[in-house]
């Protein structure tokens, strides 16, 4: 009796204890991943679906980088963190691989900003969640803001992106002004030019009747939004045309890579299915990256111009710029909004007046989601 209770009691003993040893040995994923460039060192962080699984670190200098072209920086790494200096990480612009131990597939990922000194605004629209649980591609999709003071080190940096493919959404006025002269790269990209002489919107339209307002330039500019989606549906359906081709990696820009480009780059992520809180917090970005020596350059390149609003916006009082250089969530949700109202969705908008379709957005998908 007493060894059949002795073995009773260890069967039971092991049953119990199955399940614990399951759930030690259960595969874990990295669920998210990210990297913030700071003080010439890389801090890389992720989080897993197991908390303190182990994690092999990568880096490569290509986003397309297969894992045996990689280059391993950290084995079984548990504590959900990595210091990574610019020497270890071996190129200009590094791209991380975090994978879990044992399994096939992890996440990319790399600094949002491509720290350039002639352009503040210059950034990648990779790494973001999208449709069908993907992550968008990085090192495909740039943004940035004006290129004309880029430096040789800075066109090093950007020659190794490998940019086929400039959208300049900037007027012929604003590309006569600041011109971009390319130096940079195996070969001078293709060049996407908005054909408008000058903006559609005469910018003393923003500030009404007597002397402008912060209130009423922070409204008027909000309508200005509201008409950008149609105001520039041809440059638009240019640039998604391109991307369907799979001319990429691409570069979008205007002046300051906030407003036209913010638009663009909006419709963007809203093709590969986005979620719209992360849409409009890359928008945001661009009010943090775009410091005062940035808005003081280009007012002083407009105050010498003979564009009539770059010189008009070179004279605005303190108060009033600084409604016109935000990127306030408001302001992009209202292009969307107005898209939204007038045809049903978003991805009507891009259907009915840019010929992207659901086979188009599946394709796009196919393309530039991992």
């Amino acid at each position: 009796m007493l060894i059949r209770n002795l073995l009773t009691a260890a069967c039971a003993a092991a049953v119990l204890a199955a399940p614990a040893v399951q759930a030690r040995t259960a595969a874990a994923t990295v669920t998210k991943a990210s990297v913030v460039l700071k003080d010439g060192t890389y801090q890389v962080a992720w989080k897993t679906s197991r908390p303190g699984a182990p994690v092999d670190l990568y880096v490569a200098g290509s986003p397309d980088a297969p894992l045996k072209a990689m280059r391993k920086l950290a084995d079984d790494d548990k504590d959900g963190a990595a210091a990574v200096t610019a020497a270890q990480a071996g190129a200009a612009r590094p791209y991380f691989y975090v994978v879990a131990d044992g399994e096939k597939t992890g996440l990319r990922t790399a600094t949002r900003g491509v720290p350039l000194q002639g352009a503040a605004n210059f950034r990648d629209l990779g790494g973001y969640s999208a449709a069908n649980g993907k992550h968008v591609r990085w090192g495909q999709v740039f943004r940035s803001n004006g290129l004309s003071t880029l430096t040789d080190a800075d066109y090093k940096t950007v020659g190794d992106l490998d940019v086929r493919l400039v959208c300049d959404l900037r007027t012929d006025q604003e590309r006569k002004t600041q011109p971009t002269v390319w130096r940079g790269g195996k070969a001078v990209p293709v060049f996407l030019n908005s054909p408008k002489a000058g903006l559609d919107m005469d910018m003393r339209a923003l500030f009404g009747n007597g002397p402008p307002t912060p209130e009423a330039v922070r409204a008027n500019f909000i309508g200005f939004y509201k008409l950008m989606p149609e105001a520039y549906a041809g440059e638009y359906k240019a640039m998604f045309e391109k991307l369907l081709a799979g001319d990429a990696p691409m570069l979008v820009h205007c002046s300051a890579g906030k407003d036209r480009t913010g638009v663009a780059s909006a419709l963007i992520l809203t093709a590969l299915g986005v979620p719209r809180a992360q849409v409009i917090a890359d928008y945001a970005m661009s009010e943090t990256l775009l410091d005062n020596e940035s808005t003081r350059r280009a007012m002083a390149a407009g105050a010498k111009s003979d564009d009539p609003n770059a010189a008009m916006f070179a004279k605005l009082p303190p108060e009033i710029t600084r409604v016109l250089m935000r990127t306030e969530p408001a302001y992009v949700e209202a292009a969307l909004d107005a898209v939204t109202a007038k045809y049903g969705s978003v991805e009507a908008y891009l259907d009915k007046v840019l010929g992207v379709d659901a086979k188009d957005l599946a394709s796009l998908r196919a393309r530039y989601l991992e």
